[in-house]
This record gives structure tokens, C-alpha cells and sequence, in this order.
């Protein structure tokens, strides 16, 4: 007697990948990959900075040069395309080739081809744009920020990623359970980049058009970043932030209320706008500086208690030399975290300032 047995039957189906173009902003470890507090561990606050010096060539005994092991077994890992094993939200969750993600990242690259299962590929392919792409004038070729989607990938943009690696290298125990404030968040881009990291963000900006664009943003990304269209004076926060961002927006302010579209009655003096800072943020205060840091230090520094600062170095953006740094509550636990997770993310930098 023969019996067949058809062991096709008993094989599991494999499932289908892709190839696609991806933002590399949006890359995330495993959670359970993570030895860190937070859960999603984002290779922008790995502390890659740049790529590994390597031998490139060895010699053979017969005086041919041949690339050295190292290097090929880098090759061979550069080859390799990473794997998306999941799509939370707009997270990109990488299980395999992180490596390569962050040596990417560290050479300047922004997007990288990777690969998706067809479910994946279906859910990132489906993102919503109808409403991004109707608003008027969104057709530019230039942007503020990024926009992490396919259609925008080539627009140029006015500021690069140095402040948004920084701040989450420097905010990389911290996240979940905590909430924060985006004082004048343009386009969203760093409040979508907080909430990703398990903040809950709340952004502020007076220019209705920048936050048309972050609420498209908001549908297209799947995230729910509260956005107020209001000035600074008139917003009225019903509790603290534990962490407050002031990214190259108190300069203005300070010193330009007087050239810029700012009705009397939102108009604030400096020592007011700090003070009203100082009362709203718990923890840290994040900022960046207009052209005359120094002056703007002093101010904060003089007129809060938010007395201990730490630079975060210099950055550049529409054609300004800037500073980029935070200043933290002396005596909060959280601002103890964040000293310490200083001292071990920045110590090699050369603006360190502990």
C-alpha cells in the first residue's frame, strides 16, 4: 500500500515583502531590544555621530591590495536591506539591519529602502494626504521641516536634524507618562517627533497657517497633538508641563514684537514671557536661541528658577548661527535624570558644559 502525503499542505504561507523608500526619522528598535527607560528606543537618540574609521585596504603576500575583512564584512552588512517587523502608528519598527540604519544616519542619508511585509506596506501606503495636499500653497518646494511622506520627499527644507537628535538623545530616559509644551510649533515637527516618544504634547503657534499644516500632519502621521492658534499671552495652560520646548521663538519675543504681525494686546516684556514660562514648566525648558544667545541666557537665567543650564552646542538654521541647550529646576527628580543622562550622552562633546 502507498500512502502520499502531500507535506505542501503543512508548509505555512510566507508572506510577501517590499521594497520602500522610508524616512529614517521614524525608525525605532524593538521595544523589547531597549535597555533604557523608554520604550521605543528612536536611532536618532542612539548617539550615533559618525561612522566608524576602518582600514580599507590590506596587502597580500602576493602585493595585491584586497579589501580588509572588516571592511567587507561592513559591505555585506550595508547590502542588507532593513526589515520592518511592525507599524505602530507612523513608527517604523525595525527588528533587523539597525545597524545599518544608524550607520546611514550617521553618513547624513534621510531615507533608506527597506523592507515591508505586504500588511505593512498596505497600512504605510494608505496614509491619508488628501487634506495635506489640498491646503493652499502646500505644493511649495520648500518647507521648514521635513515631511515624512513620499510626495514631499524632495522638497527642501530650511533646518536640518541636529537639534531634533540631540533633544531626543538628551530626553532618551524620559517619555512616557509625561507631557509637554510646544511653544510656537510652526509646522508640528518636534511635537510629532515628542509624541512618537510617548510624550503628550500640546503645541502653540499664532500663525494659522503653519497649523493648518500641522493638523493635516496630525491625520497623515495618525498622532493627536493638541494644537492651540493663539498667541503665547492668550494661551491658558490648566495645569504644568514637565517639559517646555522654546525653540528659536523667545528672540521674537523679546526683541521683534515690534516688526512683526503681534496685535498690542499679545505683546509681553521679556521678563513677563519668562516669568510665564517659569510658572508653566516643572522640569526642563528647552531652547534655542535667535542671533544673541548670550542675552537671552541671562534673561532666563535671572528671571526664573530654572537656574541650571546645560548646552546642547551650536546648531545653524536660515542662514543663523545659533545655541541650542536646557535649562532644568535644580532639585527635581526628573531634572536629576536628565543631568545624569547628560553627563553619559554628551560627555565626548566638545560643548559639554558639566
Amino acid at each position: 500500500m502507498v500512502i502520499r502525503v502531500d507535506f505542501r499542505e503543512r508548509l505555512p504561507r510566507r508572506p510577501t515583502v517590499q521594497t520602500r523608500l522610508l524616512p529614517l526619522d521614524l525608525v525605532f528598535a524593538p521595544a523589547e531590544t531597549n535597555d533604557s527607560a523608554y520604550s521605543a528606543n528612536s536611532i536618532a537618540a542612539s548617539g550615533v555621530r559618525e561612522p566608524p574609521l576602518l582600514p580599507l585596504v590590506c596587502h597580500s603576500h602576493s602585493g595585491r591590495t584586497r579589501p580588509s575583512h572588516r571592511v567587507s564584512a561592513w559591505l555585506r552588512l550595508w547590502r542588507q536591506k532593513p526589515v520592518v517587523s511592525d507599524l505602530s502608528r507612523d513608527r517604523l519598527v525595525v527588528s533587523e539591519g539597525l545597524v545599518r540604519c544608524r550607520l546611514a544616519r550617521a553618513c547624513g542619508k534621510t531615507w533608506m529602502r527597506m523592507l515591508l511585509t505586504d500588511d505593512i506596506c498596505s497600512q504605510w501606503d494608505s496614509r491619508p494626504v488628501t487634506r495635506l495636499s489640498s491646503i493652499d500653497g502646500i505644493c511649495r518646494r520648500v518647507f521648514y521641516n521635513p515631511v515624512y511622506h513620499e510626495k514631499f520627499r524632495r522638497a527642501r527644507v530650511c533646518r536640518d536634524a541636529v537639534r531634533l537628535d540631540r533633544i531626543r538623545r538628551l530626553l532618551g530616559p524620559l517619555g512616557e507618562g509625561l507631557n509637554c509644551c510646544d511653544i510656537g510649533c510652526n509646522m508640528g515637527w518636534m511635537s510629532h517627533h515628542l509624541q512618537r516618544q510617548g510624550f503628550s504634547v500640546t503645541g502653540v503657534d499664532y500663525d494659522e497657517n503653519h497649523l493648518a499644516v500641522a493638523w493635516a500632519l496630525n491625520e497623515t502621521y495618525g498622532l493627536d497633538v493638541q494644537f492651540h492658534n493663539c498667541h503665547f499671552a492668550a494661551f491658558g495652560a490648566d495645569h504644568g508641563f514637565d517639559v517646555t520646548l522654546a525653540l528659536t521663538v523667545l528672540y521674537h519675543m523679546f526683541w521683534r514684537q515690534d516688526v512683526e504681525p503681534i496685535p498690542p494686546s499679545a505683546r509681553m516684556d521679556p521678563h513677563a514671557v519668562v516669568s510665564k514660562i517659569d510658572s508653566m514648566t516643572k522640569h526642563a525648558l528647552i531652547w534655542e536661541s535667535g542671533d544673541e544667545p548670550e542675552r537671552e541666557k541671562d534673561i532666563i537665567l535671572s528671571h526664573s528658577k530654572l537656574t541650571r543650564f546645560l548646552s546642547l552646542g551650536p546648531t545653524k538654521g536660515t542662514s543663523m548661527r545659533r545655541e541650542l541647550g536646557v535649562f532644568l529646576r535644580p532639585g527635581s527628580e526628573i531634572a536629576e535624570r536628565l543631568t545624569e543622562h547628560y553627563r553619559t550622552a554628551f560627555a565626548c562633546e566638545p560643548w559639554y558644559s558639566l
